[in-house]
């Protein structure tokens, strides 16, 4: 908020929104055929009933390819938190894999079922035993 008062200007910071945000990491590790994501949400604080929703798809050629999603609760604090997600193959097992077209994708869902915030990446699988 900016002021303008007998010839001063003054300004004053207004209370921050906490901000709905979903920034989802560009690596997964595998392991047993599952893959596991990492996403960073913020939520407003004490907010009930909000929940992450990520989908994965790791690509190689010559194999099919393998997808997957995962919907969790989230716990909203009012700041950013990693979140890691266990995301179960939809019938092909996730596998290692840097290609350019593995990609990813996080949704922070507000409790109406409105999306808040989207993250969109190309993804890096690694095997992890």
């Amino acid at each position: 908020m900016v002021v303008f008062t007998a010839g001063f200007l003054v300004t004053a910071a207004l209370p921050a929104q906490a901000a709905e945000t979903a920034w989802l990491h560009d690596d997964s590790y595998i392991s047993g055929g599952r893959a596991t994501a990492y996403v960073d949400v913020n939520c407003p604080t004490g907010e009930r009933g909000w929940t992450l929703k990520v989908r994965l798809t790791s690509v190689k050629p010559s194999r099919p390819n393998a997808t997957g999603s995962a919907t969790v609760p989230l716990t909203c604090r009012g700041a950013n938190e990693q979140n890691v997600v266990d995301v179960r193959p939809d019938s092909v097992p996730f596998f290692g894999s840097h290609d350019e077209r593995s990609s990813g994708v996080a949704e922070v869902i507000r409790p109406n079922g409105t999306v808040a915030a989207t993250s969109s990446r190309r993804m890096h699988f690694y095997v992890w035993s």
